[in-house]
């Protein structure tokens, strides 16, 4: 307190005279140099912080803040971000060069985390793939994997602006001059650039014509590309002769493997004719009905097929939702919140699920719109039996039928194995499916282990992910730290400490929340002679630590005064002992050994510890709990001490 009232100058002559006395401070060092660096953070200023509370030697750090220009953020705020920059703007064609440069470096300077957008990645042999993975009437955004030495066509982008990102691997642009006179002479080739990991670039049509590809013949590449606004054909063109030929990038409406699809080879693609009934709703009608005013219950239940019934989209809504994937059916969704979600599925010729339930509690319910969908259902054997051959999960087939635009609404039962999908050659197919509880990353098991189908972002969607995250069991929420934390907020805003619903909703969030490597490992700080710990944040209910052991660390016995606490692993394993107190003996004896299990992947650390650590507080604990270690689960009633050491 009387820290806070000194001039800045003063805190400094303070602090080294104090850094001067802890020295001396031999048998509770330890313990006084942790609760000074608290209440000095509390007090000093931040670029004092920085500088000197370093010199106190095993005091819980306060992290180093990212370069300003680095955004850690998952994929639905990174199209949330995008449809801000593109708010007001002239969609009607390329975007004026002060834009195009403030969305290049958006895009420079986003981190995407690896585990979200390998979800997205396909790579196939003969040709590079295009993924949907976010969309907005003003834009949308593709994953393109590209194998050894693939590469594009040479070709224009109509009248829309291009951005490219790449995510892993390298990307080669070439460009070209736009041909005056197309198919009378060779393109002139005028820059060739090479673009690595995080780097981005953009181009319309006054910059020329190009061609990208993966210049690499030992690794794979993958990019992140954005259209605005959207665009369905473009020109193609032969480098030798200069001709050019009309093609759609639209292949789901062909049968053809090959990309890109010539334009003459496209299908009826035509929009559904909408219905003057009076009693049809609107797409958007729908969801805000189905957010606003229903129940998860048996009431709810009838009311939302009665909704599906009269569910129609209008032309707007057509032209917004819908939106096709090459390879596979996409997934956008269009709400979530703590009892519904709500998917339009948009199937090309042939695309299908694998089989797969929804869960033994969920129930679901969906609405064909536009051609026709086969449901399978399967057998419920609980011996699956496997193809010789190729790997292949065989079911047996209970019952197939065919639902068409038009027909009734369907309603799954929980736990029903099952398959959907367009079984027609050349009609695309579009559905609206309802969940509840909320359903969202459709998992299923294949030859190369649990695979899972995420969905499309759609940007202007409300983002209820870091609102209900929290909630979605079994579900990953990719976040940073600082959503992250907003997410703990809210959790225990208002809530009984003690109460066992606020502890299982805490441990479900510790369990799937997945923050961006790249992101704590610029906070993460390691030492020779002890672990250390970085203050992530903290309020009045918790506190988030981060924590680096070095092979062989660990800390005393201890207790924990009455605080919850949870430790998520991120890197490595910790090895943890629990002891009870003998009161009879005055003795400790060691009542458990087990070992947490970095459950977030490798890096590239090697025999390195890095753990969250998350503290619940009392608040008349408060000023007693920053020096407590964090252990995983609830402290128990009876007295209990604890020691984590570093597992090697």
């Amino acid at each position: 307190e009387t820290l806070a009232a000194l001039p800045l100058t003063e805190k400094k002559k303070e602090l080294e005279m104090l850094h001067r006395l802890l020295r001396g401070a031999r048998k509770s060092r330890e313990s006084l140099v942790s609760r000074v660096s608290v209440s000095f953070r509390r007090s000093l200023s931040r670029s004092v912080t920085k500088a000197d509370i370093a010199k106190l030697d095993h005091a819980i750090r306060i992290p180093e803040d990212p370069p300003c220009q680095t955004r850690f953020l998952d994929f639905s705020s990174l199209v949330a971000g995008l449809r801000d920059m593109f708010e007001g703007k002239d969609m009607t064609g390329p975007q004026d060069p002060e834009t195009a440069a403030k969305v290049t470096e958006y895009l420079s300077s986003v981190r995407l985390n690896p585990k979200e957008w390998e979800q997205y990645t396909n790579f196939v042999g003969h040709r590079y793939t295009r993924t949907l993975v976010g969309f907005d009437p003003n834009f949308v955004v593709l994953l393109l994997c590209w194998e050894r030495g693939q590469e594009s066509p040479i070709h224009s982008h109509s009248n829309s602006s291009c951005w490219v990102k790449v995510l892993d691997g390298q990307l080669q642009e070439s460009i070209f001059d736009f041909p005056s006179d197309p198919g009378n002479k060779p393109l002139k080739l005028t820059q060739q650039e090479i673009f690595s990991p995080n780097q981005a670039t953009y181009i319309d049509n006054s910059y020329g014509v190009h061609q990208m590809g993966n210049p690499r013949m030992d690794i794979p590449c993958v990019s992140l590309h954005v259209y605005a606004p959207a665009y369905s054909a473009c020109y193609i063109f032969d480098r030798i002769t200069g001709a050019r030929k009309l093609v759609s990038l639209a292949t789901v409406y062909s049968n053809s493997k090959e990309t890109p699809v010539e334009i003459s080879e496209i299908g009826d693609v035509s929009k559904p004719t909408i219905l003057g009934n009076v009693d049809k709703i609107s797409l958007d009608t729908f969801v805000e009905r189905v957010s606003s005013e229903l129940e998860a219950d048996s009431k709810g239940k009838d009311t939302i097929g009665e909704l599906l019934e009269k569910l129609v989209l209008s032309p707007d809504e057509w032209e917004r939702y819908v939106q096709f994937g090459e390879d596979h059916y996409t997934r956008s969704l269009l709400l979530v919140n703590e009892k519904f979600s709500i998917m339009l599925l948009c199937w090309g010729p042939g695309q299908t699920t694998p089989p797969h339930r929804h869960g033994d509690e969920r129930q679901s319910w969906f609405k064909v719109l536009r051609g026709n969908l086969e449901m399978t259902h399967f057998k419920d054997c609980p011996v699956r039996r496997m193809k010789q051959c190729s790997g292949e999960e065989v079911f047996d087939v209970e019952k197939s039928y065919s639902i068409a635009a038009g027909d009734p609404a369907v309603y799954e039962a929980p736990s029903e194995m099952h398959q959907l999908g367009n079984v027609s050659t050349d009609i695309p197919a579009v559905s609206v499916h309802v969940y509840s509880p909320p359903y969202l990353e459709l998992t299923y098991h294949c030859e190369e282990g649990e695979k899972k189908i995420p969905v499309v972002h759609y940007g202007q969607m409300f983002n209820q992910m870091e609102t209900f995250g929290d909630k979605w069991r079994g579900c990953d929420i990719f976040s940073n730290l600082e959503s992250f934390q907003s997410l703990l907020t809210q959790a225990f805003h208002g809530k009984d400490p003690h109460d066992p619903e606020l502890h299982s909703r805490i441990t479900n969030l510790m369990a799937h929340v997945q923050i961006n490597p790249e992101e704590w490992k610029a906070q993460a700080q390691l030492q020779e002679k002890h672990f250390t710990r970085v203050l992530i944040g903290q309020t009045e209910d918790w506190m988030l630590i981060l924590t680096c052991w070095d092979k062989d660390q660990g800390t005393p016995i201890h207790d924990h005064q009455g605080s919850y606490n949870w430790i998520k692993v991120l890197h490595g394993d910790l090895l943890e002992e629990n002891f009870q107190l003998n009161n009879g003996l005055g003795e400790l004896e060691l009542e458990r050994r087990r070992k947490l299990e970095n459950a977030q992947g490798n890096t590239d650390l090697k025999e390195e510890v890095v753990s969250f650590s998350l503290r619940q507080n009392e608040p008349k604990m408060y000023s007693e709990c920053y020096l407590r270690l964090l252990s995983k689960g609830l402290s128990r009633k009876f007295r209990q001490v604890g020691a984590i050491r570093a597992y090697n």
